[in-house]
C-alpha cells in the first residue's frame, strides 16, 4: 500500500457522512487554523489545494475560526484573490530577515506589520470585513492587570503566574486574560462557551490591528493597543486559549474542516507540556482534520516541521533554503489530499478516532 503524506482523521459524524456521501465542500461549515508561527509552511500547499480546487467558486457562507498564523491564513481565504493573498504571506513569512542574532519585539512587530502590508494592500481590510461567504473570526486575548504592560519585568512574571494557575485548571485562564475575538458580520457564526469571551465585530479600520494582535506572542512582539471598536486595553496572541483549540466551540451547522501541522491538538499555548489536556477524540465528533503524516515530516530536512527557533539556530541562508524545501515538498501532503478527493478514496484512508482516543497516542496514525 502506498505511503501517504497526507493522514486524515475524524470523528464519528464526520467519518459517517463522509462514507455515505464522500466529500464534497457543501458538507463544510466551518475552517478551522491553529496557532503554530512557520509550522504553516508544511501545509501551504494543502491551504493551495483547498482554496483554489476545494472550494472553488463557493457560495454557501462558510466561518473560519483561526488564532495567530491561523488568522493569517484564514485571512487570505476571505480576500478578493485568495492564492494571490497566500503567495504574499508566504513570500513575506518566509524573507523576514533581522540584522541581530537574537532581533528585538519591536524589529518582529515591524516585520509582521510590513508582512500585513504586503498581504492586505490598500484594500484587503475592507475585502475581509465585508466577505459574507468567508466569515472571519479572529481571536486574540487582552491582558488583564500586568499582563497589560509591556515592561519585561512586569510581564514575565505576570505570563509565569497564568501558566501555573493554568496547570492547575484551564478556567483559571479568565481571570488573567479576556478571549476577544473578532467576527464578520453582525453576530458571529461561532461562539465559545469556556473562559471569558468579547465579541466584536470586525471594520475595515480593525482587521489589520486584529490579526496582527492574534499572532503578536507576549515578550516575542509587542501587543497591539485598543483595536478600533474593541474595549481599551493591550491585546496578544490568541494562541494563549486557543492555541490548536478544543473544539469544543459552536460553530454552524456542518462539518470542520482543520488542515493542520499535526495529528493532534494543544487547547492552550501552556497546555503543551501537558500530554494529559491535549484534546480527545469525541471533541472531534463534527470534524475532518487533514495533516502531514509523521513519516513524511521525517522525510523532511532535518526531520521536522519548522519552528521559531530556526531564527536562532540557522544563518539566514540556512533558514531559507530549508524553509523553501518544506514548502516545495508539501506538494506532496496537498497532492495526496487532491488525489484521495478526487478519486473519491478518502473513505478508504480515514482513522476514525473514538471518543476517548488521544489522538497523539493512535497507533495508526504513528504507523502512516
Amino acid at each position: 500500500m502506498k505511503k501517504r503524506s497526507c493522514v486524515i482523521l475524524a470523528g464519528a459524524e464526520a467519518a459517517r457522512r463522509v462514507r455515505e456521501e464522500g466529500l464534497r465542500q457543501e458538507q463544510i461549515s466551518t475552517l478551522v487554523g491553529a496557532s503554530g508561527g512557520p509550522k504553516w509552511l508544511v501545509i501551504s500547499q494543502l491551504d493551495r489545494v483547498l482554496m483554489g480546487d476545494f472550494f472553488r467558486d463557493r457560495q454557501q457562507p462558510i466561518a473560519t475560526v483561526g488564532s495567530s498564523i491561523g488568522s493569517f491564513r484564514n485571512m487570505c481565504y476571505a480576500m478578493e484573490r485568495p492564492l494571490e493573498a497566500l503567495e504574499a504571506l508566504e513570500h513575506g513569512y518566509i524573507n523576514q530577515a533581522y540584522d541581530s542574532g537574537k532581533p528585538t519585539p519591536a524589529e518582529i512587530t515591524t516585520a509582521a506589520e510590513r508582512i500585513l502590508q504586503g498581504v492586505l494592500g490598500d484594500e484587503g481590510a475592507a475585502q475581509v470585513a465585508a466577505n459574507r461567504t468567508w466569515q472571519s473570526h479572529f481571536v486574540t486575548v487582552r491582558g488583564r492587570g500586568p499582563l497589560a504592560s509591556e515592561r519585561r519585568a512586569v510581564l514575565a512574571p505576570a505570563l509565569l503566574a497564568s501558566a501555573l494557575a493554568n496547570a492547575f485548571s484551564r478556567l483559571s485562564l479568565s481571570a488573567f486574560w479576556d478571549r476577544v475575538v473578532f467576527h464578520a458580520g453582525d453576530t458571529p457564526a461561532v461562539q465559545f462557551d469556556s473562559l471569558r469571551t468579547v465579541n466584536i465585530t470586525l471594520s475595515p479600520d480593525n482587521v489589520r490591528s486584529s490579526v496582527l494582535a492574534s499572532g503578536s506572542i507576549p515578550l516575542v512582539m509587542a501587543g497591539v493597543q485598543n483595536p478600533r471598536g474593541a474595549p481599551l486595553g493591550n491585546y496578544r496572541d490568541g494562541g494563549i486559549t486557543d492555541y490548536h483549540f478544543d473544539l469544543r466551540f459552536r460553530h454552524p451547522d456542518g462539518l470542520a474542516l482543520y488542515p493542520h501541522f499535526f495529528p493532534y491538538m494543544v487547547p492552550g499555548w501552556f497546555d503543551k507540556s501537558l500530554s494529559w489536556r491535549w484534546v480527545r477524540g469525541g471533541a472531534l465528533q463534527n470534524t475532518l482534520l487533514l495533516a502531514p503524516s509523521p513519516g513524511f515530516v521525517a522525510s523532511l530536512p532535518y526531520g521536522k516541521i519548522p519552528d521559531r527557533n530556526d531564527f536562532y539556530q540557522f544563518t539566514t541562508a540556512e533558514r531559507l533554503k530549508y524553509w523553501n524545501a518544506v514548502v516545495d515538498a508539501s506538494r506532496r501532503v496537498a497532492e495526496d489530499f487532491y488525489e484521495m478527493w478526487q478519486r473519491g478514496t478518502i473513505v478508504d484512508h480515514i482513522i476514525e478516532v473514538g471518543h476517548d482516543d488521544v489522538l497523539h497516542k493512535l497507533e495508526r496514525v504513528s504507523a502512516a
